[in-house]
């Protein structure tokens, strides 16, 4: 039994997004007007939530203005160096590395080989209404297929849609709903 490729996904932690983003980060936090960086700003930079913000910046809080932390900026840019080159930042980085290669190779080999869903005999490509398959119908506002397995439908589909192709104005002559709106 083939199950679809959503059967195996797996819950994964999210992974920080920035990351991959640090030095354009540094270039903002360095650009700051202050020698500070409070937790609304961090959260903005970095993309994160109220609580993440906070864990980030509490070894670099120097200061406090009411219940706010203010960070050097200088010891949180180091702090934000050294979490993203941890082993959650390096692994974060080989992962994505990973990904996009994957990505690629995909895309490469399906444009390599497109899918073929049925394998077109060279006859029906000139396939006309008078020869279509038994199990074909179609009429005014209908068409019909009838079939025993789902390679069999694709067959006669294929052979209906370039019947349809080859002789357009008769297709749209029968199937033309005889009442008027």
């Amino acid at each position: 039994m083939r199950r679809c490729a959503l059967t195996y996904l797996i819950k994964v932690p999210r992974k920080p997004g920035w990351y991959g983003k640090l030095d354009g980060i540094v270039r903002e936090l360095e650009r700051l007007p202050r020698p500070f960086v409070d937790r609304a700003a961090l959260e903005v930079l970095l993309g994160v939530g109220r609580r993440r913000a906070q864990q980030i910046l509490a070894p670099c809080v120097t200061e406090r203005v009411g219940s706010n932390g203010l960070a050097d900026r200088h010891a949180l840019i180091a702090r934000l160096r050294q979490v993203a080159a941890g082993d959650d930042g390096y692994y974060e980085q080989r992962r994505r590395q990973r990904l996009a290669g994957i990505l690629v190779r995909l895309r490469n080999e399906r444009l390599e080989r497109p899918q073929l869903l049925v394998e077109a005999p060279g006859a029906v490509v000139g396939q006309d209404f008078e020869n279509l398959p038994a199990g074909i119908g179609f009429g005014p506002g209908r068409i019909t297929v009838d079939f025993q397995e789902p390679p069999e439908a694709l067959e006669k589909l294929l052979a209906l849609a370039m019947a349809i192709s080859n002789d357009f104005a008769c297709f749209e002559r029968v199937t033309r709903s005889r009442r008027l709106p």
